[in-house]
């Protein structure tokens, strides 16, 4: 979830198909605009899905996706955990790993996808990713989590979620649009539990979207919105704009949601 008329760098990751899709996803990867924005809930959120993973002092966890390494460096800062963060983004990996330096913080990121995460099975106590699951194949990356974590550890993500009742043109739409692909929280606690996952517990979280799309706004102004609007019409020009606008539409829909979704891998028998 991005606020479309805001630029937000945290998490990008993108399969090659999706690199001339007009998004504003896709102006980050390619044009660095200089702003870096949350996603809903901020790091608030992201401290609730590591408590819901019980992650704590020297819990291992990899950050799936981990963009210019905000959350990756919290974990580690606040919570003292050992945290490596894996993307597919060359950019976002030297941008974190230039911020964990800043912070003299032992985090170590790595260059990866997500649907072969370069590490070996039961590897972590805890795999998470923010706001980035449904933009991937969810299957896929959802196994890959679950491979990489210890028996008795936990996968946990927080992403959009479609509410039950969202008209199916709207769902066509945001994936033509974004490549972005949400579940239900009932279907992602499905995907969940389809990948082996067990104790598979879902929170609705959908009110943090209108109060973070307002706080997002204030903090970049009218210039700040202005000028990310006419870079996004300089690079795919009118017809690009019109889908970035109608994209934040239906984020700002009462059909769209958010939740938090985490699993417990099972213990060995």
């Amino acid at each position: 979830m991005r606020e479309h008329l805001v630029l937000s760098e945290e998490k990008t990751t993108m399969t090659i198909d999706q690199t001339q899709r007009p998004s504003l996803e896709n102006l980050i990867e390619s044009d660095n605009l200089g702003l870096v924005t949350l996603h809903p809930g901020g790091l608030e959120i992201t401290r609730e899905l590591a408590q819901l993973c019980r992650v704590g002092k020297d819990t291992s966890v990899l950050d799936v996706a981990s963009g210019t390494g905000e959350s990756a460096c919290y974990l580690a800062e606040e919570l003292g955990a050992q945290v490596v963060g894996v993307d597919i983004s060359d950019y976002m990996v030297e941008t974190a790993r230039r911020k964990a330096a800043q912070r003299n913080l032992p985090v170590e990121f790595k260059q990866g996808d997500a649907h072969q995460l370069p590490f070996e099975d039961n590897n972590f106590d805890a795999a998470i990713s923010e706001c980035t699951t449904c933009i991937l194949d969810k299957e896929r990356a959802i196994r890959e989590m679950v491979r990489v974590v210890r028996a008795g550890g936990y996968v946990g993500i927080h992403d959009l979620c479609w509410k039950p009742e969202t008209p199916e043109h709207m769902k066509v739409r945001l994936a033509e649009i974004e490549g972005e692909r949400p579940e239900t929280l009932a279907g992602w606690k499905d995907l969940f539990e389809e990948a082996g996952l067990v104790e598979v517990k879902t929170l609705d979280k959908s009110s943090l979207i209108p109060t973070w799309t307002k706080s997002i706004r204030k903090r970049m102004g009218i210039d700040g919105q202005i000028k990310v609007t006419l870079r996004v019409f300089r690079t795919w020009g009118i017809r690009g704009l019109r889908d970035v606008l109608e994209s934040e539409r239906i984020f700002q829909s009462p059909h769209t949601g958010y939740g938090i979704i985490v699993g417990q891998k099972p213990l060995r028998r």
